[in-house]
């Protein structure tokens, strides 16, 4: 955005003066929006002495003008201010209303006096990095105990740092954040999207082709991008045709896994799915499965799939369109080294999940050395931890960078679940996922997105729009679930069995649409 920013002011001749009033009035316009008119009631505008602070200098006079009683904390000094700041700071002065009162320092007690019916943090911008403390701190946690307000942030809380989602220990928390031209990366990351509240994105006449450059390389994913991407299915459609999937999963113990993802697979519109297991748990899972072809392969004592399995799961690779490799699998030595095997051997696009992340990490350069062209994997942060060697908490604290290096350097679609989980292209590009909930952090999940996505992958859907669309589908059959039974009590099964209502839902719109 600073880029962008200053290409639209020097380049296109914009005056940053005309940005910062758009920015301003937009956020008093949202806040009408959402919550009706601010005639006649009470706002509080903290203001910094930056860029925000300027933001927020406009959007008090605009609240004057609609007819709100309004207090401007300045939490900065005049002679600090710069051009366009100083600017709407003189004329917010001088407009001598009786509706407005100025401050220029913070008493918790005379501010808990009133009652503000609206609170505009504008104190830091996009700029702002590391701790804060001080006054700053003092007044980020007084506004944080204001219950009765509605706090709108403007572009981004003060706290939070708008390029990874790492929040301060002092942070605002927003019920509603109106972020300037396009969504800040950090709004959708980490504790970012906690204390964010709803993002509402304002248009404040940042010319049409800066915008499409999109300079980071990183995108949200939005409804209308699934629309255009899922599959869709010929009336002369047949088994064969819409996706052949193998299958390798489960072990003694770990049926469940291998159960849940070939049933995603087949709710997602595969044609057809084998599922090669081990022995020891056939009889188990092929009681259960009805649609799905269970495969018995040779077991080793543990219950895992055993080396003599190799020859029979080569076959089977000959016959599917996309294998799957991974869920419940074990970390049992004889069943890594299967594992390894598959990966070198498979000349079929490849789908890899849990044991199979597990089984690569000890050998990452497999991913150098494969045949197959096309690779996705689908690690959580522990997962993804041992294949970068990492903490969890480096990752965390610059999860896009790595995620689009990794992918990179290894040429494969990384799909790094998470709250939210982040898909990276080996070109580059970056796509985050705005569905899902916290019911969706149940066990089994992960097997589910697997499916989902080995299925689309099969019906001709490219490895990164198979990966886009499964995680954008999975969240939405995940939100619909929460929406029907709730977040405490939601299983990997209740996601699965909403994954054709996700489906019917995005193809309905993209047939309206057409």
């Amino acid at each position: 955005m600073k880029e962008i920013d200053e290409l639209a002011v020097h380049h296109y001749r914009m005056p940053s003066l005309l940005l910062m009033e758009n920015a301003g009035r937009c956020v008093v316009e949202e806040i009408e929006h959402r919550f009706g008119s601010v005639a006649g009631t009470s706002v509080l505008v903290v203001a910094g002495k930056g860029k925000n602070g300027g933001d927020g200098f406009v959007a008090a006079r605009h609240a004057l003008d609609h007819g709100a009683y309004v207090t401007v904390l300045f939490l900065g000094d005049e002679t600090e201010t710069q051009g366009d700041v100083t600017i709407n700071y003189v004329i917010l002065k001088n407009m001598n209303s009786v509706r407005l009162r100025l401050f220029r320092s913070f008493k918790p007690k005379e501010f808990s006096q009133n009652k503000f019916d609206v609170i505009i943090d504008a104190i830091f911008g996009t700029s702002f990095h590391g701790e804060v403390g001080g006054k700053f701190k003092t007044v980020i946690e007084w506004i944080n105990l204001q219950h009765g307000s509605k706090v709108v942030a403007v572009d981004i809380p003060s706290g939070l740092d708008a390029s990874t989602g790492r929040c301060s220990s002092a942070v605002v928390k927003a019920c509603c954040t109106v972020t300037m031209a396009l969504p800040k990366i950090g709004l959708v990351l980490g504790k970012g999207k906690e204390v964010s509240g709803s993002v509402a994105v304002a248009d404040i006449q940042i010319p049409e082709r800066l915008i499409e450059r999109n300079i980071s390389k990183v995108f949200l994913i939005e409804e209308k991008d699934i629309h255009h991407g899922l599959p869709v299915r010929s009336i002369t459609a047949h088994k064969q045709s819409v996706g052949k999937i193998f299958i390798l999963a489960g072990s003694k113990g770990m049926s469940g896994a291998a159960l849940l993802c070939s049933h995603s697979a087949m709710k997602a519109g595969a044609g057809a799915v084998v599922l090669g297991i081990p022995s020891a748990i056939f009889p188990a899972v092929s009681r259960r499965t009805l649609e799905v072809m269970p495969y018995e392969l040779p077991s080793t004592r543990e219950g895992s799939v055993a080396a003599s399995a190799l020859e029979s799961i080569n076959q089977k690779m000959k016959w599917a369109d996309v294998m799957l490799i991974g869920p419940g699998l074990s970390q049992n030595s004889e069943t890594v080294d299967i594992i390894q095997k598959t990966i070198s051997a498979s000349a079929k696009i490849l789908i890899i999940d849990a044991d199979g992340l597990n089984a690569l990490a000890k050998d990452i350069g497999l991913l150098q050395r494969r045949k197959c062209e096309f690779v996705v994997l689908t690690p959580h942060l522990g997962e993804f931890s041992r294949l970068v060697s990492l903490s969890v908490e480096d990752i965390e604290k610059n999860k896009i960078e790595i995620a689009r290096s990794f992918a990179k350097k290894n040429d494969v679609v990384l799909v790094l679940k998470g709250a939210p989980t982040v898909i990276a292209a080996p070109n580059g590009d970056v796509f985050v996922n705005p569905t899902g909930n916290a019911g969706m952090a149940t066990a089994g999940s992960g097997d589910v997105l697997a499916g989902v996505i080995a299925a689309l992958v099969g019906q001709h859907n490219t490895p990164v729009q198979a990966a886009i669309n499964g995680v954008y589908v999975h969240g939405l059959a995940g939100d619909r679930a929460r929406d029907e039974i709730g977040e405490m009590g939601m299983l990997a099964s209740d996601i699965l069995n909403r994954i054709p209502l996700a489906l019917k839902k995005l193809q309905n719109k993209n047939t309206m649409g057409s």
